[in-house]
């Protein structure tokens, strides 16, 4: 008896292509030719400064394209940023609280980036919402 193949001829789970996409990674990717890492968001903070700070050294700017998850997943990394949600999944989840329309909330605190000087956005993820949200450094606090 055999085994069900793919239209690859790969076993099920072998197939970069056919393989269920990773939780927290989306369907559609964002990347650049150039780049070394792939964005889930088209607007991500970080593929704007990459394309902002190649612009200003002069270098060639590639267009940002979206791709599908499976044809950059095995080539590029992710994004620290727009992908952090994925990249906590072997690390064991901090707890506070954030404001959110107005209540301070429970949410799971994912990461940070510093904006400017005393300034900060940080990532939180709650349900039911299915990707993280972004609060400024003032609507993040421990848990009470």
């Amino acid at each position: 008896m055999t085994a069900n193949r793919c239209i690859h001829d790969f076993l099920p789970g072998e197939c970069g292509s056919c393989r269920p996409k990773p939780d927290r990674i989306n369907e559609t990717v964002f990347t650049t030719r150039g780049g070394q890492v792939f964005h889930n968001w088209p607007d991500c903070a970080f593929l704007r400064s990459g394309q902002s700070r190649a612009d200003n050294h002069g270098f060639r700017n590639h267009p940002i394209e979206p791709r599908n998850w499976s044809s950059v997943f095995w080539d590029k990394g992710t994004c620290e940023w727009c992908c952090a949600f994925y990249n906590l999944r072997n690390e064991s989840p901090f707890y506070c609280e954030a404001k959110i329309d107005g209540f301070w909330i429970n949410v799971q605190f994912i990461k940070e980036r510093f904006t400017s000087y005393g300034h900060r956005e940080v990532q939180v993820w709650t349900q039911p919402w299915p990707e993280p949200l972004i609060v400024t450094g003032r609507e993040v606090r421990k848990k009470q």
